[in-house]
């Protein structure tokens, strides 16, 4: 029993990285490749930055490897039910020449307040028993061995651990971004850009993050991340935030944003380590440092660093 339970969870881990870019949380892949994680699996491309992609699985596993240039399609539909309220979903993904890829699942609730991470407006009116819809994962990309380029809408999840992240969790709404990531072996990088919202009070939010990261591709993973909230009425897009090679507190503190201030951005800073002592034995930490106090007289004006810290020990014996 144990070993067809084992074989049917790698089978529809595999599956599930085959055939997908973007994995909802909705689904049973989404909670089967966090269980693989955790019992040791796929470790060479387990990664502080968001879950395993299919492009990069590959490289751990060629049998996986799309190897056709034609046009690749999957789609599905179906109904989530929770507590007598009802979400009907489509999803789908095309892969084209190897490399570029796109998808897309929207849904359509008669709830809006039961489903976690909804975001979309309810209205007066109803639809077949529907009065909300939303777009909760959309988008087009390119990525192949070292190089990943996106552009779309979803949310990103950075830290080590299942559900224990402190900054950018995969429990948010989804919010709309692009994202840069890096690899070279041994050494990663990701970036990341987004807008968030505009309030009532005409104020633009958006987000910016960057991480590095090591790993030793067996059994330790080694991260540092910033994330930047900035903000403001009728705020753009800020220019000195594009540059992924740059730090928060180089660009303000040279009043390079396009607004003057110190009070129009907050930043977190955290390191995460990832490790698996053994197989099915999982260590997982992040501590994150919120806003550097630098100078005396902030000390003195009573002003402090914000701490986080998390952690989770794990056991999966599959």
């Amino acid at each position: 029993m144990k070993n067809i339970f084992k074989q049917t969870i790698l089978c529809i881990g595999l599956i599930s990285l085959a055939f997908s870019q973007e994995i909802p949380n909705e689904f049973q892949e989404f909670q089967v490749q966090k269980l693989l994680t955790d019992a040791g699996q796929n470790w060479e491309t387990n990664t502080l930055f968001g879950l395993p992609r299919f492009q990069s699985v590959s490289k751990a596993k060629p049998e996986n490897i799309i190897k056709s240039d034609s046009l690749n399609i999957r789609t599905r539909t179906g109904i989530f039910t929770k507590n007598g309220a009802m979400a009907l979903y489509g999803f789908g993904h095309f892969s084209f020449k190897k490399h570029f890829y796109g998808y897309l699942y929207p849904r359509i609730v008669n709830d809006p307040d039961t489903f976690i991470r909804y975001s979309g407006v309810p209205r007066d009116i109803t639809r077949g028993g529907f009065n909300s819809g939303e777009t909760d994962l959309s988008g087009i990309g390119f990525q192949n061995d070292w190089l990943t380029l996106q552009l779309g809408r979803g949310r990103e999840s950075w830290g080590a651990g299942n559900e224990i992240q402190l900054a950018l969790s995969e429990n948010s709404p989804a919010y709309d971004y692009g994202m840069l990531g890096l690899d070279f072996g041994k050494l990663r990088a990701k970036y990341i850009h987004g807008f968030l919202e505009s309030t009532e009070n005409d104020i633009n939010r958006y987000i910016t993050a960057r991480g590095i990261e090591w790993t030793n591709g067996k059994s330790l993973i080694i991260g540092l991340s910033e994330t930047v909230i900035y903000s403001g009425e009728d705020r753009p897009l800020d220019i000195g935030y594009i540059n992924p090679i740059s730090t928060h507190l180089e660009i303000e503190l040279n009043e390079r944003l396009n607004t003057l201030g110190t009070g129009s951005a907050n930043a977190v800073w955290q390191v995460s380590v990832d490790w698996l002592p053994i197989h099915n034995l999982r260590f997982s930490g992040n501590f994150l440092y919120d806003e550097f106090v630098l100078d005396k007289i902030q000390f003195e004006e009573g002003k402090e660093n914000g701490k986080a810290y998390s952690g989770r020990i794990s056991y999966t014996p599959i």
